[in-house]
């Protein structure tokens, strides 16, 4: 086919070349300009320029490598086009494998009696933030006081070796709603007990006798807080435990629930503090465990792929 076009149009070329050879000295016809010839150093008789229709110069004089060029794109083209459909492979991009973040366990308590515990915990689930444990493992009732911010911090630790949370939010708002009042969350780290983050709304004015109105504003500032919390909680690293050994075999307290995958890696560490300000930051790390298979809802087991021998309680992370 580009054999084909180019002697097709190199022809061409030539014939405007003896044309305008035999035309030399006469005046050139209407719509025609003179330009060089592309044909000149083919041949060491042909005229060093000749007469071409004016459009050729509008739109440019094709050269040989240009036709040949175009001769091969369009050969090419034509071929794809004919040819049987398993004849026309491409190479798949390449794409990586991204294990998903694990997710925190978390428990969602009421500071007071606001009545807006049930309404956030239903737009915080539909966030996606993790897995949000129900009022009935962390009845806030069961574990004391809570009024002040050193109580919360115990019973953060508490929770944590309870239900193994890895956040706990506590949500106090004033016990009766009016515009214009802060609805506070308070986010803390379950490992450390120290408070990683404070998030907060306002909420919006409304009619004080227009029910609907007060529950639309209410809602829109459960939707500002709980998108809040979400962005936090997916900034928070994850840690688990090692809650038995059994030969080979470690057990963790996370699985599929969780987010684990079967041959997932996940990182050993022995002990942590909670830096004030910052979070949970671990210790060394002394070894790589591989998941094998999984235990229940959330738990999963695997070997140590490399390192120190493991200890009940030490933390694994995904990061």
């Amino acid at each position: 086919m580009c054999n084909y076009r180019i002697s097709v149009v190199l022809p061409f070329l030539f014939l405007l070349t003896a044309c305008a050879g035999n035309k030399a000295g006469t005046l050139p016809p209407d719509g025609y300009v003179e330009i060089e010839n592309p044909a000149f150093t083919m041949s060491k008789d042909a005229p060093t320029t000749i007469w071409v229709p004016r459009s050729y110069v509008e739109t440019g004089v094709p050269r040989g490598s240009e036709l040949l060029k175009k001769g091969y794109e369009a050969a090419k083209q034509e071929m794809i086009g004919n040819a049987p459909a398993h004849q026309i492979t491409s190479k798949a991009p390449q794409t990586t494998l991204n294990v998903p973040a694990v997710k925190s366990r978390i428990v969602a308590l009421e500071v007071g009696r606001n009545g807006l515990l049930l309404p956030f915990r239903e737009k915080l689930k539909s966030t996606s933030a993790g897995i949000l444990l129900e009022p009935g493992q962390g009845s806030i009732g069961s574990y004391g006081s809570v009024s002040s911010q050193a109580e919360r911090l115990s019973l953060s630790k508490l929770l944590y070796q309870d239900l193994n949370s890895n956040l706990v939010l506590f949500i106090m708002a004033p016990d009766q709603i009016a515009p214009g009042k802060k609805f506070v969350v308070e986010i803390y780290d379950g490992m450390g007990g120290g408070v990683l983050r404070e998030v907060e709304a306002i909420i919006p004015a409304y009619g004080a006798a227009d029910q609907a109105a007060r529950d639309a504003a209410v809602a829109s500032a459960l939707a500002s807080v709980t998108g809040k919390v979400r962005d936090v909680v997916a900034l928070v690293p994850w840690y688990g435990r090692i809650v038995t050994i059994d030969g080979e075999r470690v057990y963790i307290n996370a699985g599929k629930e969780a987010g684990i995958k079967i041959g997932q890696e996940l990182k050993i560490f022995r002990g942590g503090k909670f830096v004030a300000g910052l979070g949970f930051a671990p210790d060394e790390m002394i070894g790589t465990l591989k998941i094998q298979g999984f235990a229940g809802p959330n738990g999963a087991y695997g070997v140590v792929k490399d390192g120190q021998q493991v200890r009940v309680t030490d933390l694994v992370a995904s990061e």
